[in-house]
């Protein structure tokens, strides 16, 4: 028995898995992420107060992970996690030895569930994306001798021009265009209210300025897309793949949702549990 725990920016999610090769699992808690570090671990605690044989468990995060794995570096939606020993709180909390315990950007977490089980499997030079509170990506590219899997500040690549200031505290950034929160905060109301076709074109050339970035810097193949904002709307993948090919010079980018859908971080958490130790560029 394995536990997953995906905690965005938004909600937090747990399912207890039965193993480490399906992605099957059953759900056991989904609440609001606390913005407070504290508060959060003792929902945590709450939540898994009952479980019993536990053989390890798996966390994916809405912020960039220390390079040892350990802590959360940067969230720019969640900043009071940043600098705190979150591997060791949470095992001491919950009586689990640390070691049973595995950490990564949410991001990552995706990419590989999606590699494992979903929409980029076979695929050597792959990038999953995620559109929800935040902008966030990771890639993955592998060739005969070695193979690199790390997660990237996507959304916040500058865009010239742009004079958004970001949350992040740059002006120019990708996610000003694209983050869920920050549209929020600047619209006043959720962007699942928004059939304007404008604002989606706008958003669209937007992210598929990005895309098109990360293609020239690093060659991948394949991107799969999840998150609300993708999945809850039917016109975005043909338009988004549109807009990358009307930008993209010398090489090709195949635009799909993610097969997983939103619950790729949690099953990725889990994957963390079968990865070997420096398998991950954090």
């Amino acid at each position: 028995m394995y536990i997953g725990i995906d905690i965005g920016g938004t909600n937090t999610r747990i399912g207890l898995f039965p193993s480490l090769e399906q992605p099957d699992f059953t759900p056991m808690a989904r609440f609001s992420t606390s913005l407070q570090y504290g508060r959060q671990l003792t929902l945590l605690r709450d939540a898994l107060r009952d479980v019993e044989g536990c053989h390890g468990i798996g966390i994916s995060v809405g912020g960039r992970v220390t390079k040892d794995g350990q802590a959360v570096s940067v969230a720019h939606n969640l900043r009071d996690y940043e600098g705190k020993p979150f591997i060791r709180d949470l095992a001491a909390l919950v009586g689990c030895p640390a070691e049973t315990l595995r950490l990564a950007h949410d991001p990552v977490c995706g990419l590989l569930a999606e590699q494992k089980f979903g929409s980029l499997r076979g695929s050597d030079r792959c990038v999953y994306l995620t559109l929800s509170t935040g902008t966030g990506a990771a890639f993955h590219l592998r060739s005969a001798a070695a193979s690199i899997t790390t997660s990237i500040e996507f959304g916040h690549q500058l865009l010239d021009g742009n004079e958004r200031e970001c949350i992040c505290g740059q002006v120019g950034c990708l996610e000003t265009f694209t983050g869920g929160r920050q549209l929020e905060m600047r619209l006043g109301h959720s962007i699942a209210q928004i059939s304007d076709q404008a604002f989606w074109n706008t958003f669209c050339d937007k992210l598929a300025l990005g895309l098109v970035n990360l293609v020239q810097l690093t060659r991948v193949e394949v991107v799969a897309i999840s998150g609300a904002i993708a999945l809850n709307n039917v016109f975005f993948l043909p338009l988004l793949q549109e807009k990358v090919a009307a930008r993209l010079r010398g090489f090709t980018l195949a635009v799909m949702s993610a097969a997983l859908g939103e619950d790729a971080p949690l099953i990725g958490a889990v994957t963390l549990l079968a990865m070997p130790d420096g398998a991950i560029a954090h």
